[in-house]
């Protein structure tokens, strides 16, 4: 038989060559940045952080949580679009920074820039009176709307609980002059001071106009599909003859081309980390719900949350 030296060769090569390379890393395998779109203090700050220093210490590498915001929060998300897409700079959004903002203003991104990786946490958005106001039920407040315009308030322009408000007056054929606020608790001044008749707001604003203050509001209705378990005693939308719901929620986005195998296993922690008790103590802290959605689920609720908000915006002016 004859014997092939050339072939011997490639051979011989090729097998040290395979037992030389050393074997592929597994992610991550060096330090991972979080961009907060919005400044330090505030509650998508707080669930930065609270997934920050768990994903740390699952991870084994450092996840440095780093502050960008303007734009209500397009310039951190502007700033991830453009990173490198490997898998360690990832980011936090809302519906309104990831799904809206990019409909209403050229931001520099899409929400079609992003991978995404999990919903974090979520709220329904919820209607509330002052506790003397004449409006006693959602049906009451619509009757009035018909009658005359109605004053509302919510924690601003282009918020969620802002385009979730116009959301329902397009699907009540309705059209309600709205006083700008700068925060959920400035709404409620402007709703306790009597300036204006209702708000629109996170539901996680209310738990304390309840308590706390012995009942200074009255909450309508809450935008769920069953009764939120913050607020056992609010009526929904929908079980007062009005097929609504809309929350405001927070998430972790990658760009788009980052790896699956990194979004897997970013989505596989926060899973985990939303299960502990400290995630569910600061849940607590803020009247949040665990919202967790895997990366498939959060990439849906993006795209609806979008096509639910174009005509609504385009119908208000808001569109660009």
């Amino acid at each position: 038989m004859s014997f092939n030296f050339k072939t011997a060769a490639v051979v011989a090569v090729a097998a040290f060559g395979a037992m030389a390379a050393p074997a592929a890393a597994e992610y991550p395998e060096k330090p991972i940045r979080l961009i907060i779109p919005f400044g330090p203090g505030g509650a998508t700050d707080t669930v930065g952080r609270m997934i920050a220093g768990p994903l740390e210490e699952a991870l084994g590498v450092s996840v440095a949580a780093i502050n960008q915001p303007g734009a209500g929060g397009a310039v951190g998300l502007a700033n991830l679009a453009g990173a490198r897409a490997d898998g360690y700079t990832i980011a936090i959004g809302s519906d309104s920074s990831i799904a809206a903002r990019p409909l209403m203003t050229e931001s520099g991104y899409s929400s079609d820039n992003f991978k995404p990786i999990a919903r974090l946490v979520r709220a329904p958005i919820g209607f509330a009176v002052r506790a003397d106001s004449p409006y006693e039920t959602l049906g009451d407040l619509v009757a009035a709307m018909e009658e005359r315009d109605v004053l509302w308030s919510s924690p601003g322009v282009g918020s969620g609980p802002f385009l979730a408000a116009e959301t329902f007056f397009k699907q009540a054929g309705t059209d309600e002059p709205h006083v700008n606020a700068s925060s959920g608790g400035d709404a409620l001044v402007k709703l306790l001071s009597g300036e204006v008749d209702f708000v629109s707001s996170s539901g996680s604003n209310f738990p304390a106009m309840l308590d706390e203050n012995e009942g200074v509001i009255r909450v309508l209705a809450v935008a769920s599909e069953d009764r939120w378990p913050v607020l056992p005693d609010a009526p929904t939308f929908n079980e007062q003859g009005v097929e609504f719901t809309r929350s405001i929620w927070f998430g972790l986005v990658a760009p788009k081309e980052a790896p699956q195998e990194a979004i897997d296993r970013l989505a596989e922690e926060v899973a985990a980390i939303l299960e502990s008790e400290d995630a569910a103590d600061v849940l607590r802290n803020f009247n949040f719900s665990n919202g967790y959605q895997s990366p498939e689920e959060f990439a849906a609720e993006i795209e609806s949350t979008v096509i639910a908000l174009e005509p609504v915006l385009e119908a208000i002016g808001m569109a660009k």
